[in-house]
C-alpha cells in the first residue's frame, strides 16, 4: 500500500475473506497486507523517534553554541 490506507484495505479483505473463506488467493493477499501493516507501523514509529533525537540533538547543539 503505497499511499498508507492500510486500515482500509486490510477491513476490505478480511470481508472479503469472511464472504470467501475459501479462496486463497484473498487470505494470502489479507496476510501480506496485515504483514505490510506491521512493518508499516514499526517504520512510522522509527521515524518518529529519529525526529524527536534529531530536535534533541539540535536544542543540546543550540545551547553549547550559547555557552
Amino acid at each position: 500500500m503505497r499511499q498508507g490506507h492500510w486500515p482500509e484495505a486490510i477491513a476490505i479483505y478480511r470481508q472479503l475473506v469472511a464472504d470467501a473463506p475459501t479462496d486463497p488467493v484473498l487470505a494470502a493477499r489479507l496476510a501480506e497486507l496485515e504483514r505490510g501493516a506491521d512493518h508499516a507501523a514499526a517504520g512510522a514509529e522509527r521515524d518518529a523517534r529519529l525526529a524527536r533525537l534529531r530536535l534533541l540533538l539540535r536544542r543540546i547543539q543550540g545551547r553549547r553554541r550559547k555557552a
